[in-house]
């Protein structure tokens, strides 16, 4: 499909907020094929330019701690304030919270790296598509290509609770969810058919579907 140098320009003013930086370059580039030449001072980078600057005070606003956290003097914040006084101030209810809002554990977390793992839960044959956890994060839910969904027992050791071996699939599972007693899964591939399993049951491998 071929676009005008005129419609290009203006699709890139409209959409400039919602695209990612790369896409915009890459559109913009491509329309440099069709038009002359242009110096780079004419050019407009407004667009990208706002985008920057939203993108960089909302991961400012959600990641950075409070303001009374961060408090040194009138006027005043530190950049990187330490976990030991974001603890004392969180003591004192300095936020008037008495607590560590979304934004306050982000900044915290951000500080620290995992020392520990990962290491290797399973191995299949083929590709996993879907992944969850249950509510309680208890149990997790694994969907594989080869027609294989495995049912993980968190809390002890990562160990299979339920294998189950899929029906009428088609391509891959698409989608699974599980009751919010955790004792039935539903799961869904590309075809018209709906299944469900008891994943409640003392027996580990399940064949006997319940389809819907």
């Amino acid at each position: 499909m071929y676009v005008t140098a005129e419609a290009e320009a203006a699709d890139v003013d409209e959409m400039g907020y919602s695209m990612s930086r790369l896409e915009l370059e890459s559109d913009i580039c491509d329309g440099e094929k069709n038009i002359p030449e242009v110096s780079s001072s004419q050019r407009s980078t407004r667009p990208l330019n706002v985008l920057d600057h939203e993108i960089a005070q909302i991961t400012k606003l959600r990641s950075g701690p409070h303001e009374l956290l961060s408090h040194v003097e009138p006027g005043r914040r530190e950049q990187q304030v330490s976990t030991v006084k974001m603890l004392a101030r969180r003591e004192g209810n300095y936020s008037g919270r008495g607590r560590f809002s979304s934004a306050d554990c982000c900044h915290v977390l951000s500080r620290y790296l995992p020392v520990n793992g990962p290491w290797l839960v399973d191995q299949m044959n083929s590709r996993a598509y879907v992944s969850q956890f249950s509510a309680d994060g208890s149990l997790f839910v694994a969907g594989f290509q080869g027609s294989n969904i495995r049912v993980y027992n968190v809390d002890k050791g990562w160990k299979v609770q339920k294998n189950i071996v899929a029906k009428s699939l088609r391509w891959t599972i698409t989608d699974t969810s599980l009751s919010a007693d955790q004792r039935h899964l539903v799961y869904a591939s590309m075809s018209p058919i709906v299944h469900i399993v008891n994943v409640g049951s003392a027996e580990t491998e399940s064949l006997a579907n319940v389809t819907v």
